[in-house]
């Protein structure tokens, strides 16, 4: 696999666009004290908040793009397992005796003749007959988009991470301000108060 994996490119990001999936950018807050002077930043439990739910966002995306990546993943080698096959019966010449699964933990033999034809899943409960020819070229434009889709959704995971990340140290400045704010207050009330 490593082998198709260097040799298909990653597609080309839509202009403007630093994902495929089109993953919003977390801004990192470089100046917190002019940040949380802004209208709608007006307490840091608000803020707070929506920094989580914004967190949550990105997890989210992360759990369904690890999800796309395990099938992808697992979908390459059977694409490859079924090129393979085809490549045998284009050198077959004579008749085969072979095993196949016919449930679970059975097995039945059985001869298969030389053919020009195969049979392919497609998907949705779908099987058509393709000669061996046009199933090859089915199978390598198959292997070539699955392997530029896995590179693609590994892609976004990277950038999925920086944003989770920058997300998480957003959420811990803007805490600590508010522990700044609330000590600076506590100790401008008790210098206040006569003793």
């Amino acid at each position: 696999m490593t082998g198709i994996m260097d040799s298909v490119e990653m597609p080309k990001l839509p202009e403007n666009q630093k994902t495929f999936a089109g993953i919003p950018e977390a801004v990192f807050l470089e100046e917190i004290d002019t940040f949380m002077t802004q209208p709608e930043n007006e307490n840091c439990e608000k803020v707070l908040q929506r920094l989580d739910e914004q967190h949550g966002k990105y997890r989210f995306m992360a759990y369904n793009l690890e999800a796309r990546r395990r099938k992808l993943k697992s979908q390459i080698p059977d694409l490859e397992r079924s090129l393979e096959m085809v490549n045998v019966l284009r050198k077959e010449d004579e008749e085969r005796e072979t095993q196949f699964l016919l449930s679970d933990q059975v097995f039945i033999k059985t001869l298969v003749p030389p053919t020009k034809t195969v049979y392919l899943w497609l998907g949705a409960s779908v099987m058509l007959e393709y000669p061996l020819d046009e199933a090859e070229a089915l199978l390598k434009q198959n292997v070539t988009s699955a392997v530029g889709n896995l590179k693609s959704v590994e892609h976004d995971q990277d950038f999925l991470r920086d944003q989770i990340t920058t997300t998480e140290v957003n959420m811990a400045r803007v805490y600590n301000w508010g522990v700044k704010k609330r000590q600076a207050a506590a100790k401008t009330n008790a210098s206040s108060t006569p003793s």
